[in-house]
């Protein structure tokens, strides 16, 4: 198990647990998905020391919690899951005029922090994303301009952005094949015959592949997907997967956390 998976496993923990978690919880939690004690303690540390996780208290009874930063991540993937798909969308794109910062870790930070929010490089210092779902693009179009100077504009491009062009910038296509193909593991997924401990590792793995793949979703409208139509569809499996194993997901973890 990669480094980047395992911790991705263990983050997926707190977001199902929704509180703090001592060490010897996540222990339990994660033998079903046989990683062991100081594999967990490890990564803990590790994911304290970078800021992925706060923690407090005494050493041997610590509680454990997603930062801040973590938590707006889990809250933007959250969004992009649960979102209302169906605003309408006036033909609008934003255009994000940024001062990048000198410092090399600062602006590859910033860079990415654009792209995650679907805000992609049109010009050296020019970032663009469609202006929908209106109120949130323009509230991360803010948050960007509060972290470097810069400028940003909310309006009709002339000459419009071609739907090639748009295709490209944000691979479309290639964002559609890989959420059918999630999508289609998920639909064949049997959770009736797992027992409570399975239900949970096999959430927490799905779950945690659903995430880090919706991290790449850049929040468009519908008119620019055009026919594909993977995105949506893996989100709807994805909810009838969630209804259907967090009930009996939900057993194990309450016996390790009372």
């Amino acid at each position: 198990m990669s480094l980047d998976s395992t911790r991705t496993l263990l983050f997926g923990m707190f977001v199902l647990a929704g509180r703090k978690l001592t060490a010897t919880e996540v222990i339990e939690l994660a033998k079903p998905l046989s990683i062991s004690a100081t594999n967990v303690k490890s990564h803990l540390t590790r994911m304290v020391e970078d800021g992925a996780l706060r923690r407090s208290g005494p050493v041997r009874r610590a509680q454990y919690w997603p930062s801040g930063s973590q938590k707006m991540v889990v809250d933007a993937i959250l969004q992009r899951l649960h979102g209302n798909h169906l605003e309408p969308w006036d033909g609008r794109w934003i255009m994000l005029t940024v001062r990048m910062p000198a410092v090399r870790g600062k602006k590859e930070r910033l860079k990415t922090e654009l792209w995650f929010d679907g805000f992609r490089p049109y010009a050296p210092g020019v970032f663009v994303r469609p202006g929908w779902p209106k109120d949130w693009a323009l509230s991360r179009a803010q948050f960007h301009l509060a972290q470097a100077p810069g400028l940003c504009i909310c309006g009709l491009p002339i000459p419009p952005i071609e739907i090639n062009d748009i295709s490209a910038m944000y691979g479309l296509d290639l964002l559609d094949r890989e959420a059918r193909r999630l999508g289609c593991r998920i639909a064949n997924s049997n959770v009736s015959t797992l027992t409570a401990a399975e239900a949970f590792a096999t959430r927490i793995k799905i779950g945690g592949l659903v995430a880090r793949f919706i991290g790449h979703d850049p929040r468009l409208p519908m008119a620019l997907w055009g026919g594909r139509t993977g995105m949506r569809d893996l989100i709807r499996v994805f909810h009838r997967f969630e209804v259907r194993i967090a009930p009996i997901s939900q057993r194990f973890l309450d016996t390790v956390i009372h």
